[in-house]
């Protein structure tokens, strides 16, 4: 009975060659480490992405064997590695849009007024709500603070708009 045996050349262990070779040996050496590097990128970008989300995701390694046409009993083998990366993804969640008389969408109700449509009339709802706001003490507040207040809120986009 005779029995062969090779060489593991990462470590230059002698092997019994009825081992099967280690698979991790394998994919570090295929193509110069380059798939086992993308896996272990991978492999990464999967634990942080299951970590934010809270879902499951699956990283897979591919390995394609085929022999070429013509094939003869101990002709070489084409082997192919890919590897599929199916991350978990964060959910954008929905928003609720009104549709004009046109059918355009609005974030805003056609039905409902605008407390901005008219700017004069939305001028005098910021002055009254700021004095709303100060309650008991509007007499206190002098006039052309007010007028600053209505003016930042008009520069911020949240006042009456010309």
């Amino acid at each position: 009975m005779s029995t062969t045996a090779r060489l593991n050349t990462r470590t230059g262990e002698v092997l019994d060659d009825t081992l099967a070779e280690p698979f991790a040996d394998f994919l570090t050496q295929h193509m110069g480490g380059r798939v086992h590097d993308d896996a272990s990128r991978e492999l990464r970008e999967l634990n942080r992405a299951v970590a934010e989300h809270g879902k499951r995701g699956t990283l897979a390694v591919i390995v394609t064997v085929e022999a070429p046409k013509g094939h003869v009993e101990g002709g070489p083998l084409s082997i192919a590695v890919a590897t599929v990366l199916k991350a978990p993804k964060g959910v954008t969640p929905a928003t609720v849009y009104y549709l004009d008389r046109e059918g355009n969408t609005s974030r805003r109700d056609p039905r409902q007024d605008s407390l901005f449509d008219d700017p004069v009339a939305g001028e005098a709802r910021v002055r009254a709500a700021v004095a709303n706001a100060l309650r008991g003490r509007a007499d206190e507040v002098p006039a052309d603070l007010v007028d600053d207040l209505v003016a930042g809120l008009t520069a911020a986009g949240l006042g009456p708009q010309p």
